[in-house]
């Protein structure tokens, strides 16, 4: 697989293109939320410190130990959607990188191979997906990519 230098110009282009792609399919927002959150949990707290058994209070000990817990899973939550949006803008780099360009796919799921130039990109669900002439090829089946001279001979 050849590697080609963008120039500055193709770099920023291709930036502003992840950035539109991003808007349209949702990266970068937060997530609707469907679980319990940081008001959910810290209403539950509060319900159980109203109703704990005044001969038996909640020991500090488990009070930190929720709130660490608590903290924790917090934490690696927003890691994770952190990941996420830099995983979707990395592959929208890359394929923008492939814009314009001619590539060679093979899906050795269904035995089926693609070469052409790479009309436009999008996503479908968590995939990111090329179009070639007619065909749609998913971005982890491309074997190669070649400038548009170079495809065209």
């Amino acid at each position: 697989m050849q590697i080609f230098e963008m120039s500055s110009q193709d770099k920023l282009n291709a930036q502003i293109r992840a950035n539109e792609v991003n808007k349209k399919s949702g990266v970068g927002e937060p997530a609707e939320k469907n679980g319990l959150g940081k008001d959910s949990f810290l209403k539950l707290l509060v319900t159980q410190l109203r109703h704990q058994d005044p001969t038996k209070p909640m020991e500090d000990r488990e009070f930190v130990a929720q709130m660490a817990q608590f903290s924790t899973l917090e934490q690696m939550t927003n890691l994770n959607n952190e990941v996420r949006n830099l995983l979707y803008s990395a592959r929208s780099t890359e394929a923008y990188g492939v814009l314009g360009k001619y590539i060679d796919s093979f899906d050795s799921v269904t035995s089926t191979r693609v070469s052409g130039r790479v009309n436009s990109i999008f996503y479908k669900g968590d995939e990111l997906m090329l179009k070639v002439g007619n065909e749609e090829v998913s971005m982890r089946n491309v074997h190669s990519v070649k400038l548009a001279e170079e495809g065209a001979k």
